[in-house]
């Protein structure tokens, strides 16, 4: 039984469709074709190209640039992004120079780590509408294409004085600061209010390894270490250090002196395992992905993006290696100091980002 084609096309007398019609049907099917290619292209988004600038010693240094890496490579693993970097040196030239690099290879999105690059970001923001600018733990406000990323790294530096307070024996605990700027102040300020909290005996002393401007400071271990050995000769024993790759002179300091130490920004315990007691996590991994995410989804927001104990924007390490170490009376009295400033009863002091 023959099947009666519904088509209207002339057919030969064997019921098969003529040569003229096949060259008609195959010239419309490539017609489509390339249509559909044609659409399919325009509508396909190209990759969002992410710049990383770096200041303050570079990646390598297992804490502030290496945490944001982490979480710029999680949004590439996850979105397909195209992830590009630009090393900077702790100078103007060097600054403009690596913007400029990552500006001419495409990037359409550049996140920024460092107290230096402020300046430079300000005067190109506004000469590079269409480039978004994530800046990471400095606030700069007024600006349609800048968020800025703060933590509140003296909630989490409470908690760090807490146990050090706790911890000490010879009430003798130190503070080593890569530059002496707000930022960093913030830390110093909860980290004393903990241990204040916690031993009101003990005493902090404070040492910066560059002054207001500097940002050397956060690129000197070897600076790190002097300091740090000197503060453990005179009978310190615990350090927080927050000064970048100069805190990795401190960890050896305190290896050479087998004396706890505390990391900062990522988890840095294992650097000197049993003695570093905690680090205070600031979560750059975290905010770097959610931030890029909100660019890919269409969510940007200008101005502040703020992260904190609530949120987990900063928190302590797992202490894998010292939590044995440490009674337990103490880890209920760091969760118990958490849970109250994350509900508000208990208030920590932090400096202004106005100040110098």
């Amino acid at each position: 039984m023959r099947i009666t084609s519904s088509h209207n096309c002339r057919r030969h007398p064997t019921g098969s469709i003529t040569h003229h019609s096949a060259r008609v049907i195959r010239a419309g099917i490539l017609t489509l074709l390339a249509l559909v290619l044609m659409l399919w292209g325009t509508c396909r988004a190209e990759p969002l190209t992410v710049g990383f600038l770096a200041g303050g010693g570079g990646l390598g240094d297992q804490s502030y640039n290496d945490m944001t890496w982490i979480g710029l490579a999680k949004a590439r693993e996850q979105y397909g992004i195209r992830l590009i970097y630009a090393p900077v040196e702790e100078n103007d030239a060097s600054r403009t120079e690596a913007l400029d690099t990552l500006l001419s290879a495409g990037a359409t999105a550049v996140v920024c780590n460092g107290a230096g690059l402020l300046p430079l970001i300000k005067s190109v923001a506004s000469q590079h509408p269409e480039v978004t600018f994530i800046i990471n733990d400095h606030l700069i406000q007024g600006y349609d294409n800048i968020v800025s990323t703060t933590f509140a790294n003296h909630e989490g530096s409470f908690l760090a004085g807490v146990l050090a307070g706790a911890m000490t024996k010879t009430r003798r605990i130190g503070f080593i600061g890569g530059v002496r700027m707000c930022a960093i102040r913030s830390f110093h300020m909860g980290f004393t209010q903990g241990v204040r909290f916690a031993n009101p005996q003990a005493t902090v002393i404070t040492r910066y390894i560059a002054e207001a401007g500097d940002y050397s400071g956060f690129s000197n271990p070897d600076a790190g270490y002097a300091l740090a050995d000197a503060l453990y000769s005179q009978g310190t024993d615990i350090i927080y250090a927050v000064a970048g790759l100069s805190g990795n002179g401190v960890i050896q300091a305190a290896r050479t002196h087998n004396r706890y130490v505390i990391g900062v920004d990522a988890d840095q315990d294992h650097m000197a395992r049993g003695l570093v007691l905690t680090s205070m996590m600031k979560r750059l991994d975290r905010a770097s992905l959610m931030e890029v995410e909100k660019i890919l989804s269409r969510r940007f927001q200008p101005g502040e993006s703020p992260y904190n104990l609530k949120n987990g924007g900063v928190s302590l390490s797992p202490m894998r290696f010292t939590r044995d170490l440490i009674p337990e009376a103490i880890h209920r009295q760091l969760k118990l100091a958490e849970s109250d400033i994350i509900s508000g009863k208990l208030t920590v002091h932090r400096c202004e980002e106005a100040a110098p």
